[in-house]
């Protein structure tokens, strides 16, 4: 995955590329969202300012900036963790999801073609967020 930050005050830009197999998307108590969206959501441009300010290494200041994420490949491999756990609970909210996941809309422009990903498994905890334990479901291979 790619990670590209632009300064607002010096249009610098910072490019960092690491081997992301796992996102952790944040799941609102109200929201009945699809992991799609979620993803979609997860995705879109940042800015960051204020307390979340970037700190430019040519400004040397604190600034105002964008930054965008995108894979330059497929992984061979994602792990998509829904953030369920808050403070009070833990979130019951029905999260749908396709079996396969197209990963297009977040790729680099000008990548090489892709297949789909295919679902292969999930993990489900069951309980509270103070006790409960793990269930594991995963495809038979065809």
């Amino acid at each position: 995955m790619t990670s590209t930050v632009k300064c607002s005050s010096c249009d610098s830009t910072t490019i960092k590329t690491g081997n992301t197999k796992d996102i952790s998307l944040n799941i609102e108590e109200d929201a009945s969202s699809s992991l799609e969206e979620r993803l979609y959501d997860f995705f879109q441009t940042e800015t960051l300012e204020g307390e979340n300010a970037y700190w430019c290494n040519t400004c040397q200041k604190p600034c105002w900036a964008t930054k965008t994420l995108f894979y330059t490949r497929t992984p061979t491999i994602l792990i998509v963790h829904l953030k369920r756990l808050i403070l009070r609970g833990k979130i019951q909210n029905h999260i749908p999801f396709d079996i396969t996941l197209d990963l297009e809309p977040y790729m680099t422009p000008g990548h090489l073609p892709i297949q789909d990903m295919k679902g292969i498994g999930i993990i489900s905890h069951q309980g509270t967020k103070d006790n409960g334990h793990y269930t594991a479901m995963t495809k038979k291979e065809d």
